[in-house]
């Protein structure tokens, strides 16, 4: 049987994570907003993207918490319902990281599954948002699919630079293969 523990240190980071997924939203300046449901807060992936370095209970609670801070900011449900499904990709990625899959091939993945969960959440949307007078499928496939994954590989470059600093600091811990496409 397959038993998870948890460590202080990785709860405590978990609900770090979780507090800067719920405050980004709501205090980063810079964001993309083409109506009705796309947005592109900076930042705001990388609390997920550290959480899938720390453990799957982390994914969950900052998925939980982006949609939250969503939700407050004022975007509406169907921005806080993309944010929730960070989960999907946060959990998958969890697992190719765990398995040593080369960081890029995880990026790219991730990357494409996250696009795709959320322009399943703007195909979702059609029928109950005011969508661009002609080319609905044109923009969940560019504004959504493209802008996410534009956004998500920004985010993961961040989130590359601020899990060097964790590292050295003994805050994460395991390793990142940038070499071959798995170790």
């Amino acid at each position: 049987m397959n038993k998870t523990t948890f460590n202080a240190k990785d709860i405590a980071i978990a609900a770090l994570l979780t507090a800067l997924a719920i405050l980004i939203p709501m205090l980063m300046p810079f964001k993309i907003v083409l109506e009705p449901i796309f947005s592109a807060t900076f930042a705001s992936h990388v609390p997920g993207i550290l959480a899938m370095f720390v453990g799957p209970f982390a994914v969950i609670g900052t998925a939980i918490g982006s949609a939250v801070g969503f939700i407050f900011c004022g975007l509406g449900p169907w921005v806080a319902a993309r944010a929730f499904l960070h989960m999907v990709f946060g959990l998958i990625g969890y697992q190719l990281i765990k398995k040593k899959y080369n960081i890029f091939l995880v990026v790219l993945a991730t990357g494409l599954i996250h696009a795709a969960s959320e322009m399943l959440v703007g195909l979702i949307s059609l029928p109950f948002v005011v969508t661009p007078a002609r080319g609905a499928l044109f923009y969940i496939v560019v504004s959504i699919g493209c802008g996410t994954f534009i956004h998500h590989c920004i985010d993961f470059a961040v989130s590359l630079v601020i899990l060097g600093a964790l590292k050295s600091a003994r805050l994460i811990s395991g390793t990142v293969n940038y070499k071959s496409l798995k170790q």
